[in-house]
């Protein structure tokens, strides 16, 4: 499923309608149909609606709505935020001349009238807000604003049609007065808000509606929301060895650090590794060797509790004599000039690579690191935080936050590489330019040892499928590895290993998922 700015439905909507000659009324009646049927289904006890609609499409949306609603039984009045019809969209007033004709009542809402509109309101039990749609952007100013922060002091249920007015559909960022809606039906597709923290939270339940909408016209638009329909399982045959799926090699730990090395060895075995080896500095080898069972390791020098000088020579005959298919190299690993000079070996290494935690923070001191990631042979994968792809790339951390697709689209396409950008929101870029979202996770998964185990899941699975969708799946599994449980933890207590234990049970929902997933009219988003 595509996600889209403004820009980009706005395109599509209007291509639509003049080329593919879909009429725009039937457009609009189509999603005034799917928002009632989300209606119906979370409010059939529900009888009196209030529809507050702006003068555009998206009120002559909210219209469409009342009028379904009307038929339906329902008491309904429809409150209008302008002086007069002759201030209506022409598809609106069509709208609205049907509704007045099968006895719906409208009402025109000035600044002087915000008393009435407030009381009508008050004596509803669900209101639709229609008021602003994608095309808006923020702040929003007048009296509308007053309006919006009358909604949302009576706290009625509120169902926003295609966004919450007052956010903007091009980000997940926030600008004066918007609605805090309880649902929010989009059409077509998903927009950035839907998304994107801070606004998503804002927007409840989020249902995508099917309004009939040309899909042809978005082929160029490489932005996409990680569903079941994108992700591809990896197959064991009945015949196969250990060896088939892949032996991955986990570097990184130091003294106080070496949970981070057991944690993302553990989340490779149970994504499916065939082989999972740990190598670590000699002084942690021992508590490394009591922690991990299925999983073996390999000590190299160790200098102060961290990887010694010899690390770099050492990890040449390492690789030699061993039958490795993929790295995953950094967690709790560390920083000095030891590492760093071991990291340049590393990257020499011409096997599938996931770069994460110190092995970021090492690349980056690296002087000409961009240059060696784009000459890599095998795909290399960079799962960065926020404050390591400031490092990177030595933005600060609030320009990262506020332009995370393109920062990281830029760093892929720059270097070759694969990033995982990694905030309250988890985001794929690819070196051809391609974006994946993911909305799988919870805010209890904002705690030590997350990132590592994400590592070790993405590191197995590179052996096993094409890149992306090792990535994609990997990603998806790990979110869904937190939000399962979180059912059963909750998210005060959850622990990173509590994700570990999770994987098994992520792996069954996901296939019963993609058994059960299908392209349907209306689908929820989460």
């Amino acid at each position: 499923m595509k996600i889209l700015k403004a820009k980009e439905m706005a395109f599509t909507d209007e291509n639509t309608i003049n080329l593919t000659k879909i009429p725009s009324l039937v457009l609009m009646e189509n999603a005034g149909r799917g928002t009632v049927e989300v209606i119906n289904n979370y409010f059939s006890d529900k009888n009196k609606f209030v529809v507050v609609a702006g003068s555009g499409n998206n009120g002559g949306d909210g219209v469409v709505v009342a009028r379904y609603l009307l038929n339906l039984g329902k008491e309904v009045k429809v409150l209008i935020l302008a002086d007069s019809r002759e201030k209506l969209s022409k598809d609106h007033l069509h709208n609205l001349e049907v509704f007045e004709t099968i006895g719906g009542q409208v009402n025109f809402i000035n600044e002087k009238k915000l008393a009435k509109l407030r009381n009508e309101i008050k004596k509803s039990e669900v209101v639709i807000d229609a008021i602003f749609g994608t095309g808006f952007r923020p702040p929003v100013k007048g009296y509308r604003e007053k309006v919006i922060q009358i909604i949302n002091s009576l706290e009625k249920p509120v169902v926003a049609v295609d966004i919450p007015s007052g956010l903007s559909a091009n980000s997940g960022r926030i600008e004066g007065s918007f609605i805090k809606a309880n649902i929010t039906v989009t059409f077509a597709y998903p927009k950035l808000c839907h998304i994107l923290y801070p606004a998503s939270q804002y927007c409840g339940d989020i249902f995508v509606v099917d309004i009939s909408i040309d899909r042809n016209y978005l082929k160029e638009i490489k932005r996409y929301l990680i569903t079941p329909q994108l992700l591809k399982l990896p197959v064991r045959k009945k015949d196969s060895h250990k060896y088939n799926y892949g032996h991955n090699l986990i570097i990184g730990g130091s003294v106080g650090k070496s949970g981070a090395v057991i944690m993302a060895s553990k989340a490779s075995t149970k994504a499916g590794a065939g082989l999972t080896t740990a190598i670590v500095p000699q002084c942690i080898n021992e508590i490394v060797e009591t922690n991990l069972i299925e999983e073996m390791s390999i000590p190299l020098d160790c200098h102060e509790g961290i990887f010694g000088k010899k690390a770099a020579k050492q990890i040449k005959n390492v690789i030699k004599n061993g039958k490795f298919s993929s790295i995953t190299v950094g967690m709790g690993m560390s920083i000095n000039e030891n590492t760093i000079n071991f990291m340049r070996e590393i990257l020499k290494i011409k096997l599938p690579m996931v770069i994460d935690a110190d092995g970021l923070n090492n690349l980056s001191k690296i002087e000409n690191f961009k240059e060696i990631l784009r000459k890599r042979k095998q795909p290399t994968v960079l799962t960065p935080h926020i404050g390591e792809m400031s490092r990177l790339t030595k933005l600060d951390t609030k320009t990262i936050l506020d332009n995370m697709e393109d920062t990281a689209k830029e760093f892929a396409k720059e270097t070759g590489s694969y990033v995982i950008l990694k905030s309250s929101r988890v985001l794929i870029a690819t070196p051809d330019e391609e974006i994946y979202y993911s909305i799988q996770g919870n805010e209890g998964m904002a705690t030590a040892g997350t990132g590592d185990v994400l590592s070790g899941i993405i590191g197995a699975l590179i052996n096993r499928l094409e890149i992306k969708d090792a990535l994609k799946l990997g990603v998806y599994m790990h979110g869904l590895s937190g939000d399962l449980a979180v059912e059963d933890i909750g998210k005060e207590s959850l622990k990173a290993t509590d994700l570990i234990d999770y994987i098994p049970d992520a792996y069954k929902k996901i296939k019963s998922y993609k058994e059960s997933y299908k392209n349907e009219l209306l689908i929820k988003l989460k």
